[in-house]
């Protein structure tokens, strides 16, 4: 390039500058029409201000037009471009980025990549915190609004903001929009359990800001807020958070709500809030104080839109849950609202509120009888018939029906004689999955109802309800144990009555009742099952028939479920109680308050599997073991053989003159093996032995002695008594021969021969060893009220024990004066030399509390056996247990000592 051409001026010399070379070196200013967004996002690359906030405003325009331009917008990877831009120097151009990615965050693609960054939730709420720009505020609020749509998003905002104050803050702004945003941010916050708690734990949270919004003039922001306080209202468990509703007024700002006939469309909204509130007792309580009862009664009379009628009466409905509320409700007149729904043509839900609040109003005394006397039982029964209604209306049906069975027993006799039990086991039958559990179990409750009626119990204990009721123990649904266990609960109830034990046995109940007794996979039901086999035990014939159905067995194999099962140890006790032969064959033991029945065996020597007596007479079969059997009944004899009956005839039916009756040699197949021998000889023993006890002590002190209670004054005296009347009916035609076991064994045969059976009447036996002794002394102690325990030891040896109070007795305290004092001296058998006699009715030396028989009776229960009572070496010794006497009374001799 060569030099520059200068122009100096001829007037005064000066130099100039050539203008046209100035202006070649300017670019001119370009005006284009962009038509494309693709084009207007490469301008948003561009350095010059003018130009960048065009393009963000231009493309901000057309995005905001419909959800399409957003996704175009996406499309056309516009995201990295913006999010550059929110931090711009420049506020018009961070609006308009803010506002763009405002608008396309509602795109889960691009709500997804601002989640994956842990650096625009933080970023969005220091601008909500630190900018003044109410535009601004507004598009990052309805970014995190968005945002926290997504629970991720929800999780994202607490982890990485610890403090809430600043929503709070925001509420407060003058922005509509930024309000709105913000309680769209709180309620999303709420829906996380997480989030409630950082919400209502924060420093400025107060809900008087929320209720101010309830007046805005916008519906979007009113609707937000009433979901808020929805949400919150409606943790009634949280006393902290209805305690802050209360003391704000919460209750009061609802009911002003309320009257507001232009907010007509979010009313339902606010009383949703009101029946959250009244769930909570102390709030409810207040609602009444408030006089809200009256105002909520009186919209459900000035309001004709049918869903506001129905959540104003499901306020009232709920109010019904506290007594006050009961009472204040009947008061205004509740229940002819709840009948006049109930017997009108309304919408299906309605049912459902009005019969829950019948069910709730029969607990309050007065309305029950207004209830009870308007006859609404078929009614009700109608709804619970009505198969277009959905199942939860028709559970309220049968709650208020239970309810109304349980208040008045004219309900119950109403429904018997409109015959609703038909319609009750009708449900009972549809299993399977036709009908809630919910529904079964409100059903067997309606069930139990009636049948704790004395006068309808014969009613409603039919077949055909026992038959349902133990068919469902054979259901293997696992959504049916509450049913099963709502059955068992019935059983217990109508098997009180001998028709329900009948046709509890006619439907194979306690073979059925066995499933729910070996269901593994359910403790609750198998604690139902052993507490139901407790309450039937009551009755000796369920008793037996438990046992002969093997359930003791399959408990004791399955012992260690008593660590689950708290009711297993206690079934088993009760079994062992209710059939005392197997709990002697398998514990060795009946203790002093175990009474022997009629029909009570033992087994001479224990065998692996212990037979039931029943199962005999069924099979007809003979056991190998001699059985001892009791049954202490006379046999009626004919009136032909009346007088020979009266006359006792005995003969020898072997060279060891051991004596049988004659009527043994009458017996028939029939006696035999059919039925239970009747023993007229263990009869005439306890009559016998009552009479000696009558002459050695008195018929007043005898007659007083009652079941379960021992005169502690003549415990000894009467042991000693019986141990020597026993051992004289057991020691065979030779009392002075000591090999009594050859002699018994002798003997045993020969019975068994005479009567063709193993199974030997107690009183038949002449001649006893320990086993047959102790049994006798058993027998006849239980039946003249003298506790004595009976136990089995090894090798054939069993026992009597008695417990012999400790305290002073007139004729017996010098006997066991040694003993009570625990001299050293102390002797290791005791024996009464004294004869037994009557004691008089005042005695000097006598303690004043046993002068009276009445007062030195105690419960058997409370007695502890504390002395072995001697039945074979000297008949009538009191053997202190523990002793060596007592001891070697108890052990196998190891050679006889006699010779036979």
């Amino acid at each position: 390039m060569g030099p520059k051409h200068v122009k100096k001026c001829i007037s005064n010399g000066k130099t100039r500058v050539d203008r046209e070379q100035q202006t070649k070196n300017q670019f001119d200013p370009l005006r284009l029409e962009v038509k494309y967004p693709g084009t207007a996002i490469l301008l948003l690359q561009c350095q010059e201000k003018p130009i960048l906030l065009a393009a963000a405003a231009a493309l901000a325009k057309f995005g905001s037009k419909c959800q399409e331009n957003l996704e175009v917008l996406f499309d056309l990877e516009i995201v990295d471009s913006v999010i550059l831009l929110i931090t711009h120097e420049d506020l018009f151009t961070r609006r308009f980025a803010a506002k763009l990615l405002a608008e396309m965050v509602a795109i889960s693609n691009v709500r997804d990549f601002l989640l994956d960054a842990d650096y625009y939730i933080p970023h969005f709420i220091k601008v909500l915190i630190n900018e003044q720009d109410i535009f601004m505020h507004e598009f990052s609020s309805l970014i995190l609004a968005e945002m926290t749509k997504d629970m991720f998003g929800a999780a994202q905002l607490l982890k990485q903001c610890q403090d809430m104050n600043f929503l709070f803050e925001r509420l407060q702004s003058p922005d509509p929009d930024v309000k709105k945003n913000t309680m769209q941010i709180i309620y999303n916050l709420l829906q996380d359990p997480v989030g409630a708690k950082e919400i209502i734990e924060t420093k400025n949270f107060n809900m008087e800001l929320i209720y101010e919004l309830f007046n805005s003039p916008y519906t979007e922001i009113q609707k937000l807020a009433l979901d808020v306080v929805t949400d919150l209202v409606r943790r009634n468990k949280d006393n902290y958070l209805h305690d802050h509703f209360r003391r704000t007024n919460g209750l009061e700002v609802l009911l002003k709500f309320l009257d507001n006939i232009e907010w007509e469309d979010l009313h339902m909204d606010a009383l949703r809030i009101l029946c959250f509130a009244c769930d909570n007792p102390t709030t409810a309580e207040l609602f009444n104080d408030i006089g809200g009862i009256k105002q909520i009664l009186k919209y459900i009379e000035d309001t004709s839109h049918s869903k506001l009628f129905m959540e104003a009466l499901d306020i009232a409905v709920r109010l019904s849950h506290t007594s006050r509320g009961r009472k204040a409700l009947y008061t205004y007149g509740v229940v002819d609202y709840l009948l006049r729904t109930l017997m009108g043509n309304v919408q299906a839900n309605m049912y459902e509120i009005s019969c829950h609040g019948i069910g709730m109003m029969t607990l309050y005394n007065p309305a029950a009888k207004e209830l009870t006397a308007s006859n609404c039982v078929k009614h009700v029964l109608d709804v619970l018939k009505n198969e277009n209604l959905k199942f939860s209306a028709r559970q309220a049906a049968l709650f208020a029906l239970n309810q109304l069975l349980k208040c008045d027993v004219k309900n119950c006799q109403e429904l018997l004689d409109i015959h609703g039990q038909n319609y009750l086991l009708w449900l009972m039958k549809q299993t399977g999955g036709k009908v809630p559990v919910e529904i079964l179990v409100g059903v067997i409750e309606c069930i139990i109802t009636i049948a704790r009626n004395q006068a309808l119990r014969d009613t409603i204990i039919t077949g055909d309800i026992i038959d349902a009721i133990c068919a469902s123990f054979e259901l293997s649904c696992i959504s049916m144990n509450d049913f099963k266990i709502a059955c068992c609960k019935a059983l217990s109830t109508m098997c009180i009555e001998k028709i329900g034990k009948q046709e509890f046995l006619k439907a194979q109940g306690p073979e059925r009742l066995y499933n729910l007794l070996c269901d593994v996979k359910s403790i609750p039901i198998r604690n139902a099952a052993a507490q139901l086999i407790q309450l039937l035990c009551a009755d000796p014939v369920l008793a037996d028939t438990f046992v002969s159905a093997r359930y003791l067995n399959y408990m004791l194999n399955n012992r260690s479920t008593a660590r689950v099962v708290p009711s297993w140890d206690t079934c088993i006790e009760v079994l062992f109680d209710a059939h005392l032969p197997i709990k002697f064959a398998l514990t060795g033991r009946l203790s002093l308050h175990d009474i022997t029945r009629d029909g009570f065996y033992v087994l001479r020597r224990n065998v692996c599997a212990f037979p039931i007596l029943d199962d005999i007479f069924r099979f007809k079969f003979c056991p190998l073991e001699p059985i001892y059997v009791v049954n202490c009944i006379r046999e009626k004899l004919h009136e032909s053989n009346s007088e020979e009956g009266k006359q006792e005839n005995t003969h020898t039916v072997n060279k060891r003159n051991v004596f049988l009756s004659q009527a043994i040699l009458h017996l028939t197949m029939d006696s035999k093996f059919g039925r239970l021998q009747c023993d007229s000889y263990l009869y005439d023993y306890i009559e016998l032995f009552k009479c000696k006890l009558i002459a050695a002590e008195s018929k007043d002190v005898v007659s007083k002695t009652t079941q379960g209670f021992v005169n502690i004054n003549y415990v000894a005296s009467r042991a000693k008594m019986l141990a020597k009347f026993v051992v004289q009916q057991m020691s065979g035609p030779d009392p002075l021969i000591r090999c009594v076991d050859h002699q018994l064994e002798i003997h045993l045969k020969e019975i068994k021969e005479s009567i063709e059976t193993s199974v030997i009447p107690l009183g038949m036996l002449r001649v006893g060893s320990y086993l047959e002794r102790a049994l006798l002394f058993k027998v006849i102690a239980d039946r003249v009220h003298l506790p004595a325990a009976l136990v089995r030891g090894q090798y054939g040896k069993a026992w009597i024990e008695i417990a012999v109070p400790e305290v002073r007795v007139p004729i017996e305290e010098e006997t066991f004066h040694c003993y009570l004092k625990r001299e050293l001296s102390c002797p290791e058998v005791i024996t009464i030399n004294e004869p037994v006699k009557e004691y008089p009715q005042k005695c000097e030396d006598s303690s004043p509390i046993l002068e009276d028989h009445c007062s030195s009776n105690f419960p058997t229960k409370l007695l502890k056996p504390n002395f072995i009572v001697d039945l074979m070496d000297c008949p009538g010794d009191l053997l202190p247990i523990g002793s060596n006497r007592a001891r070697l009374y108890c052990e196998k001799k190891l050679a006889c000592d006699t010779v036979c």
